[in-house]
């Protein structure tokens, strides 16, 4: 059975953005990636989906992108609607690996919130580990 690849776009830096392209688009090649990086680029694809936004299904994606421009005051309710969307990411991305059967390497073992601390007046960092089936890890910083 041939390899499922899926494509890995690189954001551009804001001073090198010229005509709305806002990927790499000539002077670093888009990648065919699989195995671990795969699952990370679908995990996130997910997690910074808003719910509801999705035409095709209305119950995809997490509230996670309801925090910009929110009245949250507290730090520990943005820790909270973060935890939130991870575990709605991971229940979703579950769904949809049954009906797929990605490779063990692709297949989501958890994801889970290792790090958050205040940056700051009002803004935040957050580390999250994404695990395969396989047990191979990544620890990505939420880009916020």
């Amino acid at each position: 059975m041939a390899s499922k690849y899926d494509f890995h776009f690189e954001g551009k830096l804001p001073a090198t953005v010229v005509n709305f392209k806002f990927f790499t688009s000539g002077y670093k090649r888009t990648v065919a990636v699989r195995g671990l990086q795969k699952l990370i680029n679908q995990w996130f694809l997910l997690f910074f989906t808003t719910k509801g936004s999705d035409p095709l299904n209305l119950t995809r994606g997490t509230d996670f992108p309801l925090l910009i421009g929110s009245n949250i005051v507290t730090l520990t309710d943005v820790r909270d609607v973060v935890l939130l969307a991870i575990q709605q990411c991971n229940t979703q991305l579950r769904t949809l690996q049954q009906e797929s059967f990605p490779d063990q390497d692709e297949l989501l073992g958890s994801a889970t919130l290792v790090k958050f601390q205040a940056t700051g007046r009002d803004g935040f960092d957050a580390w999250i580990t994404i695990k395969n089936a396989k047990q191979e890890a990544a620890t990505v910083a939420l880009p916020v």
